[in-house]
Order: C-alpha cells, then sequence, then structure tokens
C-alpha cells in the first residue's frame, strides 16, 4: 500500500514537472527570422516603399506579407490567386 501511495505521488510529481517545462516553451517570438530575413508588419515598411506599391503597376495587389533582409525590403503581393514578391531599397526603388 506504501509503495502504491509513493508510485502515484511520484507520477503526479513529474506530470507536474512537465506541465512547468510545457508552458516554458509556449513563449513566442515576436519577429520570425527566416536566415537572414526577418518578418515584418506591413505597417513597418519605409514610407517611401509604401508609396512605391501606391504605383499603377501594383493596383489591385495586396501585401500579404513584409520581410527585411539588411537594407532590402522583400514584399509578398497577391492579387486573387497569382502572387509575386518584389524588393524595395530603403528610398523604395525596385532592387533584383
Amino acid at each position: 500500500m506504501i509503495a502504491a501511495a509513493a508510485l502515484l505521488s511520484s507520477v503526479a510529481f513529474v506530470n507536474a514537472q512537465n506541465a512547468t517545462e510545457s508552458d516554458k516553451a509556449v513563449a513566442a517570438p515576436t519577429e520570425v527570422q527566416q536566415g537572414e530575413k526577418v518578418k515584418i508588419k506591413s505597417e513597418e515598411l519605409p514610407e517611401a516603399v509604401k508609396k512605391s506599391l501606391e504605383a499603377q503597376e501594383y493596383r489591385g495587389w495586396m501585401i500579404s506579407s513584409a520581410y527585411k533582409a539588411g537594407d532590402v525590403y522583400e514584399v509578398e503581393l497577391k492579387n486573387g490567386a497569382e502572387t509575386k514578391t518584389v524588393k524595395f531599397n530603403k528610398d523604395g526603388k525596385k532592387v533584383d
């Protein structure tokens, strides 16, 4: 009987530790890094890039995601089922 009680208390202790460890693992980063690229919100794009995206060439296209890689801003655009990626420098000039 004492052995059964000891076994149950050790199982409860192990479960308590696992819950605490999993709570620590839940913390999520605010920025997603992909190699050198860092995912940013579209609002964080420089004004010059936002202005370039207002050009006729991009009418009807919506920003689906944006990344910063060094001095380059990579913007993924979506228009219905079509997608394309465009890169800009901080001054809003298109780069390859």
